[in-house]
């Protein structure tokens, strides 16, 4: 169950989920003010891409729907950032140098702390192989590159909701 206060404003009970949106906001469902209580640390996204450019246009879409976004563009950084700072989700390339995603998500789900966060891998690769050998290293699942920020954006909160339930 939920816990429970009252509006600043209306003064209303009000149910605060305990799993917020990735802005980390929650409002009123009856006068719409934010509740001040219910502000949580948005949701962070760590983002391990060899490509810069691709890493500089999507974060900031990233961003601006509310997610704490950290970025690597190299396998150690990432390994290195992800046991650092635990993510609530990881988007990794399946192609970089020296290491690979795959052997990168099979080092990574050797942490047990990281044993249950959601990673996706990203792959320009038109290789059905790809996605179940992905799932032997244990990723969540698989998006073609390139991808649309937006439909990022709204795949990464699809995967939030469902960790959260």
């Amino acid at each position: 169950m939920s816990p429970t206060i009252n509006c600043p404003f209306c003064q209303l009970p009000q149910e605060v989920p305990d799993a917020p949106p990735a802005t980390g906001e929650v409002y009123c469902s009856n006068c719409g003010v934010p509740l001040p209580t219910a502000r949580r640390r948005p949701a962070t996204v760590l983002w391990i891409d060899d490509d810069p450019l691709l890493l500089g246009l999507c974060v900031g879409v990233l961003a601006q729907h509310g997610y704490r976004v950290l970025t690597a563009t190299d396998a150690a950084a990432g390994i290195a950032c992800a046991h650092a700072e635990h993510p609530d989700v990881i988007l990794l390339d399946v192609l970089m140098p020296t290491l690979s995603g795959f052997a990168v998500c099979r080092q990574l789900r050797a942490d047990p702390r990281l044993h249950d966060t959601p990673i996706i891998l990203l792959t320009a690769l038109d290789d059905p192989g790809v996605r179940p050998r992905g799932v032997k290293v244990g990723a969540t699942t698989t998006l073609r590159k390139p991808s649309n920020p937006a439909a990022i954006v709204e795949f990464l909160d699809t995967v939030l909701a469902r960790k959260r339930d």
